[in-house]
């Protein structure tokens, strides 16, 4: 179910108060115009009403896409709690009634662009574990190449034709590009199928690629 209530921002530039909705749990069964809205971002801003000046509010939230079979809750530095609540959870976070999807993927991110990536990912049907282990496999050949670039992050990401790519942030703030690969991702899945069979986390990042790698070695 969706859930929601009503906030008082305060404007950081002229100091003006206004309502904003803030959204616990995001159904897009029972709310599907959300759906676009957490991914404009539109849902996590707030505009001032005397200034105009536009805000990106942080609040965590539960989004559960029913005919995806996912639950994703976003809580910015989340908690031990939340992560063991994440893994036990079998209903829906505000309604014990409602049972989840048998298989129902959760995960638990902790900012808005991981977020942002994985609705990507689950937009595109691919798994979020084989995406995340062919990114470590992909920092590994690019530090072979080019051994001077330090690499801060990479994301799946889509271009404005609807390509897909993985974009990698480079000290220095700079970014770039590297070719998605359906093959090697079809390589990885065959590969490492029974260590994600038997896998149960809800926070899938570089840390947990690199656990399972070692696992498999």
């Amino acid at each position: 179910m969706s859930k929601n209530h009503n906030e008082i921002i305060k404007c950081p530039e002229c100091g003006t108060e206004g309502d904003f909705k803030v959204w616990e749990s995001i159904n897009t069964k029972d709310d599907p115009e959300l759906k676009d809205l957490v991914r404009s971002g539109e849902l996590f801003m707030w505009k001032c009403p005397k200034c105009g000046n536009n805000c990106i509010v942080f609040y965590p939230t539960y989004y559960h896409q029913p005919d995806a079979k996912a639950l994703i809750h976003y809580i910015p530095d989340a908690p031990a709690m939340a992560i063991s609540f994440m893994k036990e959870l079998t209903h829906d976070p505000y309604d014990e009634k409602i049972k989840l999807e048998k298989g129902c993927r959760k995960r638990v991110v902790t900012d808005m662009n991981s977020f942002r990536e994985k609705l990507l990912i689950l937009d595109h049907e691919y798994d979020d574990r084989i995406i995340e282990l062919q990114k470590l496999f992909l920092i590994a050949e690019l530090k072979k190449s080019e051994p001077d670039k330090i690499i801060e992050q990479v994301y799946f990401n889509k271009e404005k034709d609807g390509t897909v790519n993985f974009a990698i942030k480079l000290q220095g703030e700079q970014w770039g590009r590297a070719e998605f690969s359906s093959g090697n991702y079809s390589h990885i899945a065959k590969t490492f199928k029974v260590a994600l069979a038997a896998d149960d986390e809800v926070i899938i990042d570089t840390d947990w690629a690199l656990a399972i790698l070692e696992k498999q070695m």
